[in-house]
């Protein structure tokens, strides 16, 4: 059987021409449609990271000013203000390369407060414009003009993961902790005298020497190191403080928070009566002078911001639950008789306490020298229990990012 083979009609031909250019031309539109997008996309993420870039900047610039949640301190046009507008422009620009978009400009930057969160808002938006590549082939626009923003917060941070020194501070000793303010904060003299300003210890030696979280050694080296290079553990305010509104409830809060024996917890500090004498303890404390470094310390409540001492047992037992957390440049300390040191110059310019001139015999002349500042301090999620500029505002901020991109 033979089988004739036969050629395609030429009008087939011709039809299949014009399909293959149609597909052609779909083709190349949609390379220039994914081309032009691309690039679209790219700038809007650049744009996108430099926003929160600024915001961000801006956000750990207003840490560093002392304020409450109103717009006093952060008002346009002040120097808190201007600091973190050309703060946010800066990094923004920094974060945002040149070569994918041209005529980049800010288009928002504003500070605000939110009194029912507690924090500062501040926001900040950018704008940038992509020429397009293939659009106008197809009659499309030349250039595409994208904007981005970011929102940032700052508040009163819930605790910290660094620079927590094992020492704690008695809140009728601390007052209101005004950053700027010079303060003696006076310790026990060996466990024999009370002090000026806060309950005598429970246990005769304790001079409110601390064992960071998880750790029980309660050796001399362990504290030396401890005070000169801080804790490695996180240290947290008790939870539940925002809802209470006399020194009576934020005592029970406290109390019921921390059991009777020490566990070595992040919120309930463990005693260690190390004397601040002892060993090389006062080198670690004269380092933080000389050296100037930002030291954070937990505050135990007494009255009359608590009804009563807040700490339970003795000696190692000691427990002090940390009602807040205080920001500080060390700039002197009197410990015994001989162990003495002060700084008037640097961050400690101004400090009227000179601890080298008071007597050698002194021995019941033991203090600090702290001056109260603010810093910033490692993020958490946790819920802040206080507001910005009230009295269990310590002075460490929390910035964090709105929508995105993470906190510091």
């Amino acid at each position: 059987m033979r089988v004739q083979l036969t050629s395609r009609d030429p009008d087939e031909r011709g039809a299949t021409a014009v399909l293959v250019g149609i597909l052609a031309l779909f083709m190349v539109g949609l390379v220039a449609f994914t081309t032009d997008a691309g690039v679209a996309f790219v700038s809007n993420r650049n744009l996108q990271r430099a926003a929160d870039a600024g915001a961000l900047a801006a956000a750990q610039s207003l840490t560093q000013t002392p304020g409450s949640c109103d717009l006093a301190t952060f008002r346009e046009g002040g120097e808190a203000w201007e600091l973190a507008h050309a703060r946010a422009q800066e990094v923004a620009q920094d974060n945002y390369p040149k070569n994918v978009a041209r005529d980049w400009g800010e288009t928002d930057f504003d500070i605000d407060c939110d009194p029912d969160l507690k924090v500062l808002i501040v926001t900040f938006g950018n704008q940038g414009t992509t020429d397009t590549v293939f659009a106008p082939i197809f009659g499309g626009d030349e250039e595409v003009t994208t904007t981005q923003d970011s929102e940032a917060t700052i508040d009163v941070a819930p605790g910290a993961g660094e620079n927590v020194r094992p020492l704690a501070l008695c809140s009728a000793a601390v007052g209101d902790t005004e950053p700027g303010e010079f303060v003696q904060i006076f310790y026990p003299g060996h466990g024999t005298k009370s002090p000026p300003q806060c309950p005598k210890p429970k246990s005769a030696g304790n001079w409110w020497t601390l064992d960071c979280p998880e750790e029980r050694g309660g050796a001399t080296t362990v504290l030396e190191d401890q005070i000169r290079n801080g804790c490695t553990d996180r240290v947290t305010v008790i939870p539940g403080q925002s809802d209470v509104d006399t020194p009576g409830q934020l005592t029970v809060v406290l109390e019921d928070a921390c059991p009777a024996a020490p566990i070595g917890s992040e919120t309930c500090m463990s005693g260690d009566p190390g004397n601040l004498d002892a060993g090389h303890i006062a080198d670690a404390w004269e380092d933080l002078v000389d050296t100037e470094k930002e030291s954070i310390f937990p505050v135990f409540c007494v009255s009359p911001q608590c009804s009563e001492d807040t700490t339970s047992g003795s000696g190692t037992g000691t427990v002090f639950p940390v009602y807040k957390l205080v920001s500080a440049i060390v700039c002197g300390y009197h410990f015994s008789k001989k162990e003495k040191k002060h700084s008037t110059t640097g961050k400690c310019e101004g400090n009227p306490f000179l601890a080298e001139a008071d007597p050698d015999d002194s021995s019941g002349n033991n203090y600090l020298v702290l001056k109260y500042i603010s810093t910033r301090t490692s993020g958490t999620h946790a819920e802040s229990e206080c507001a910005l500029g009230a009295e269990c505002d310590g002075g460490l901020r929390r910035t964090r990012l709105t929508g995105g991109g993470g906190e510091e």
